[in-house]
């Protein structure tokens, strides 16, 4: 750290601006990689014979690293370095995409998949730290936030229009060695271009609490998938839930105990920092688990191509891009809170607004609809990255980030399972039923959007009450125990 006597340099900006440029771009990537079957699902489900349970396990075996290990990799980069856990990140989600590549089996695919999750929780959470390091509170940092919370919405974009453009002219093989290629690249930049960081002060490890955790999440999204794709009786689901009760359990006393915590429940107290997990929370059930089956639907129930669902799936994801870009505006005259609450409320016009398909229906019908949700999202993609590191101590930054992101994920793996269910009547059987499977599987459509704007709609309510200023929420005294 330079000293008071050092004479500033123009250093610190280049090396933000460097940050800002990685750090977006390996936030991209990972959004990249978690839609990328959206647009790819209909070639790899025949390829690798996956029938309901395969294809919901290959869109949520990413949310399962991802829920499982992203607030343990932001306790971790605040103890050991962020810098030093986001390379480690990109190489773990690297070696996940080739490994996907090489896939000879629905199961081995979902592994790689969830080893990108891992990789990709190591870069989402150290990516936004490293981000409010770099640049000061103010204007600067809304700014950078905001654009952090864009390349949510350009990943998100470009996932299933690439997938389904490699499959055309490749095979989706061929998406899965880009992005491992592409990640392992990156680590050139990265190493040379960011700058270490950490907590003033370096606390012990906490393996204990860590591998509790990690566990438990995992076993909670394990058996909601499992449960929603094989039956909620199975052996497997039944198994899952005992031992997420035991786990998570087990980590609450733990963490209780713990001097040096890897998730410091005491933040639980601040109603800004439940506020944003909550609003974070909603976001992944209501909106990326939507939008994570919603092309697929397009192409099983509506008959539009690989490629034209994906290209139908735009509206949302440029224009949830876009107002992420210029959300800073937005920041001068909206506190998160607002912005939040706004932003959830508006996706949920946005689903309710989709509603009304019948057998006749194509996917413009949904198009209108899209674009006030991708409105809705890049209000939050901003607002909650900004929340998330404005609510809790700088020192505790990648916890806050990960935590942030551990509930949009965690919310994205919950959510999978309930659209599948729902929209599973009608689909599979729309060739042999004709009009009446088709009816069928709009009509699954319609309840499912029902659902999905009520649970929008609850959590602007929840967001409004909890989410606070933060300098409302917390004493000197208070900051320093949770530093």
């Amino acid at each position: 750290m330079p000293g008071p006597a050092e004479e500033p340099s123009p250093e610190p900006d280049v090396r933000a601006r460097i940050t800002l440029r990685v750090a977006g771009a390996a936030t991209a990537l990972v959004l990249v990689a978690f839609t990328m079957p959206l647009g790819l699902l209909a070639t790899i489900a025949p390829d690798l014979s996956a029938g309901d349970v395969g294809r919901t396990w290959i869109l949520s075996s990413m949310s399962v690293g991802l829920a499982g290990a992203l607030l343990v990799a932001g306790s971790l980069a605040d103890d050991l370095g962020r810098r030093r856990i986001f390379l480690a990140g990109l190489a773990v989600f690297g070696v996940g995409g080739l490994l996907g590549a090489a896939a000879p089996s629905v199961l081995v695919l979902s592994l790689a998949r969830a080893l990108q999750g891992i990789g990709g929780a190591a870069l989402l959470a150290t990516s936004l730290s490293l981000i409010a390091g770099a640049f000061p509170a103010g204007p600067a940092r809304v700014h950078a936030t905001g654009v952090w919370g864009a390349m949510i919405g350009l990943g998100i974009a470009a996932g299933p229009l690439a997938g389904s453009l490699i499959a055309e002219v490749g095979s989706w093989r061929t998406a899965y060695v880009a992005l491992g290629l592409l990640s392992l690249a990156a680590l050139v930049p990265g190493a040379r271009g960011l700058r270490e960081s950490r907590a003033p002060e370096r606390r012990p490890l906490d393996p204990v609490g860590a591998a509790l955790l990690g566990a438990g999440l995992t076993t909670l999204t394990t058996g909601v998938v499992q449960g929603n794709a094989a039956g909620w009786g199975g052996a497997v689901p039944v198994a899952a839930f005992a031992a997420t009760l035991v786990l998570l359990a087990g980590f609450a006393r733990w963490e209780l105990r713990s001097a040096a915590p890897v998730f410091d429940v005491r933040l639980l107290a601040r109603a800004g920092f439940t506020g944003a997990l909550i609003g974070s929370f909603v976001l992944g059930v209501a909106v990326l688990a939507f939008m994570s089956y919603v092309m697929t639907w397009m192409h099983v129930a509506l008959g539009a191509s690989v490629v034209g669902a994906a290209l139908w799936g735009l509206p949302w994801s440029a224009v949830a891009f876009l107002v992420s870009m210029r959300a800073r505006v937005l920041g001068r005259f909206l506190t998160p809170r607002a912005q939040t609450a706004i932003g959830l409320l508006v996706c949920a016009v946005g689903l309710f607004a989709m509603r009304g398909l019948d057998a006749g229906s194509s996917p413009a019908h949904l198009a209108p609809g899209l674009a006030v949700l991708g409105i809705g999202t890049g209000l939050l993609n901003a607002a909650l990255a900004q929340a998330a590191v404005t609510v809790v101590p700088p020192s505790r930054s990648g916890m806050g980030a990960g935590a942030n992101n551990t509930a949009r994920y965690l919310g994205a793996a919950l959510g999978v399972p309930l659209v599948v269910g729902l929209l599973r009547t009608g689909t599979a059987d729309r060739v042999a039923d004709g009009q009446a499977a088709a009816a069928a599987a709009t009509g699954a459509m319609n309840a499912l959007l029902l659902v999905v704007a009520g649970i929008a709609v609850a959590g602007a309510i929840a967001v409004f009450v909890l989410l606070r200023p933060a300098r409302a929420q917390a004493t000197p005294t208070t900051e320093k125990a949770l530093a």
